[in-house]
């Protein structure tokens, strides 16, 4: 007679050592809320559970062989080495046993990994605060350069269009309310969200015309990411829906960014968005990250009410979910909330300790930096033009972007740091006018060395090599020469770094309207409950 398996038989016997053909002492279960993860020896097997929810359907044999085979060829894009085969699941030689690869009709159907010590996924470093500069900065060049390398969703299809985003975020609602009913919170993000979602819709086109919308991972938590060799490297992609995968780029990155702040490591998030940015030049993704910052966290904390859900129909004991959930939920919603940042402005000559202090500012102070040294590249493709960086054409050029750059992210509620010399008054005064026309506070941050301290510096630099810099000692003698001192008026604005990182009393820069937040830091996402 045929044996049935049930969804605990099945589960009781691949925790047997005996049910793999090589060494698997002690086996470890990882659970999902839609599959378990058998960690044995030097392995590791992914079984889908027979499941159905409103966003997947695995409650067929099929469905979940099919689905393995998905997650093989798809997470192969980002870890070829760790993903290694789908193999069989059959009836072991004794009674409720089972073997992995063995012969026989599959029961199941697992996807085979190489294991990897669970200490080096992010999620795990992060809360033992081992998360360092470095993994962020690795993460944000290859999550770029695989963006980058993704052919684009064509515009007259069905992915990643606005009613599919609005499709997919009442989907995520409508869940949130099933499992928190009575829920203050999260009725007021969802009227919160389904509303910027609705003002976001020309923006949500755009994107999708200029090619932004590709297939990505599509749950890029910091869960799903590892470090293989030192290498931040993403596993576990969403692969059981296409159209939850081709999202926008900055959808896929916004989920370590909110994971981060989520952790309260605001300032490797901003690190890690600053460098995404740089190394894309996507910075018209600031218009829509809000919302999808916010969504992410909805997802979590979506994700989270499901796994309580389940938990607690097995009677097991689910506040921590719950309280997780709900501060993802205050997340979203400071997320959604539009706030007001100062525009920063750095001043000084090349080598006077700009992008250093830039730089720290951008991580301190949750701010977004914009360098026109990486805009200047950009608009060339890297490629040098005839006259060189820094002849007056290419010095405007790169400085209307970075005005252009400057008033989308300020639109949008970020605190910005334009990291330039600003050695032209009538420039700086551009970037004062626009400040003054968006209602945010506008600061300068003036950065000064003696002109042999300049000289030494640039020679490092160019010694060095790998700067975005291109200042020679000729372009500093230049400068030198062109340089418009700050005006009283314009001392003024003069603001100290500290002022953009620790609370303070007073003005920044000129005196606040009612729009304008009173304290720093100026961290869009603080948290704060509606």
């Amino acid at each position: 007679m045929k044996r049935l398996w049930g969804d605990a038989d099945l589960m009781a016997a691949l925790q047997q050592p005996d049910a793999y053909p090589h060494p698997a002492p002690a086996v470890q279960v990882v659970e999902t809320h839609i599959s378990r993860v058998f960690l044995a020896g030097d392995f590791a097997y992914k079984v889908r559970k027979a499941v159905r929810f409103d966003f997947v359907d695995f409650s067929t044999a099929r469905a979940r062989h099919d689905d393995c085979t998905t997650e093989l060829r798809l997470n192969r894009r980002f870890a070829p080495a760790l993903y290694l085969d789908v193999v069989p699941i059959v009836p072991g030689p004794t009674p409720g046993s089972v073997r992995i690869g063995g012969s026989g009709i599959p029961i199941e159907h697992a996807v085979r990994m190489r294991r990897f010590d669970q200490d080096d996924l992010l999620s795990a470093r992060v809360a033992a605060n081992r998360l360092e500069a470095c993994h962020i900065d690795g993460l944000a060049r290859s999550m770029a350069a695989f963006h980058q390398a993704q052919p684009p969703a064509a515009p007259s299809g069905n992915l990643g269009t606005p009613a599919r985003i609005v499709a997919t975020l009442a989907e995520c609602l409508r869940a949130i309310e099933r499992l928190e009913p009575a829920s203050h919170l999260a009725s007021r993000v969802a009227r919160r969200a389904l509303s910027e979602a609705t003002r976001l819709t020309s923006a949500f086109r755009a994107r999708l015309r200029n090619g932004h919308v590709r297939e990505c991972h599509g749950d890029l938590h910091l869960g799903n990411i590892v470090l293989l060799n030192g290498v931040p490297t993403p596993f576990d992609c969403l692969e059981f829906d296409a159209a939850l995968r081709w999202t926008d780029t900055i959808s896929d990155l916004a989920f370590p960014v909110m994971d981060l702040l989520h952790h309260g490591q605001a300032a490797l998030a901003y690190r890690l968005l600053n460098g995404y940015l740089e190394q894309s030049g996507d910075y018209g993704a600031l218009t829509v990250l809000p919302f999808y910052l916010a969504m992410r966290s909805l997802v979590r904390a979506r994700v989270l009410l499901e796994r309580a859900s389940q938990k607690h129909a097995e009677g097991l004991y689910v506040s921590s979910d719950q309280a997780e959930a709900r501060r993802l939920l205050a997340l979203a919603w400071a997320c959604l909330r539009h706030r007001c940042g100062p525009m920063v402005l750095m001043y000084g000559l090349s080598g006077s300790g700009k992008s250093t202090i830039a730089a720290q500012l951008s991580e301190a102070g949750s701010m977004i930096r914009v360098r026109s040294d990486a805009l200047r590249k950009r608009l060339h493709r890297g490629v040098m033009p005839c006259g060189g960086w820094y002849t007056v054409d290419e010095t405007a050029r790169a400085y209307r972007r970075l005005l252009a750059v400057c008033r989308l992210g300020c639109r949008a509620g970020f605190p910005m740091i334009a990291d330039a010399t600003f050695l032209v008054r009538a420039v700086r005064e551009r970037f004062a006018v626009l400040a003054r026309r968006l209602c945010v506070p506008f600061a300068i941050v003036e950065c000064e060395a003696s002109p042999e301290t300049l000289r030494a510096r640039i020679a490092a630099r160019v010694s060095a090599g790998g700067d975005l810099s291109d200042a020679d000692e000729k372009v500093l003698a230049w400068q030198m020469l062109v340089q418009e001192r700050l005006t009283e008026a314009e001392r003024a604005f003069v603001a100290s770094p500290d002022s953009f990182i620790k609370p303070a009393r007073g003005n920044v820069g000129r005196p606040r309207s009612p729009r304008t937040p009173s304290h720093a830091p100026w961290n869009l996402f603080d948290g704060a409950q509606p």
